[in-house]
């Protein structure tokens, strides 16, 4: 099916009705049954995208949230919407070095 897609096309911004349609269906119901979005891409890709622009994990954002975010950052601001990931574990590849870096100039860890 075209589950997601078909949401997608459906859900019009401006519009009350959409979002009252989509407002009690949680975004991670929208992308895992609705749009067929495996566990592991949800893992990966979409539960960290909810987290940055509607700001909240999956469960708790509304269908309506989620899609208007995905409207305005992905189609609207294309040009602003540049994601990129991390390769390896972010405390091993940002948070250690940073924090060794901090140790070595004498900050104290707490």
């Amino acid at each position: 099916g075209v589950g997601l897609l078909a949401c997608w096309a459906d859900f019009r911004q401006e519009d009350a009705d959409s979002w009252a349609r989509y407002d009690d269906v949680s975004a991670e119901t929208l992308f895992k049954d609705y749009g067929g979005v495996t566990d592991p891409l949800y893992d990966e890709l979409v539960a960290p995208l909810l987290h940055v622009l509607p700001m909240g994990p999956g469960y708790d954002i509304s269908a309506a949230a989620a899609l208007s975010c995905f409207h305005v950052f992905a189609l609207q601001s294309r040009g602003a919407f540049d994601v990129r990931w991390c390769r390896g574990g972010i405390t091993e590849k940002i948070f250690r070095p940073w924090q060794e870096r901090l140790e070595a100039r004498g900050n104290v860890v707490l």
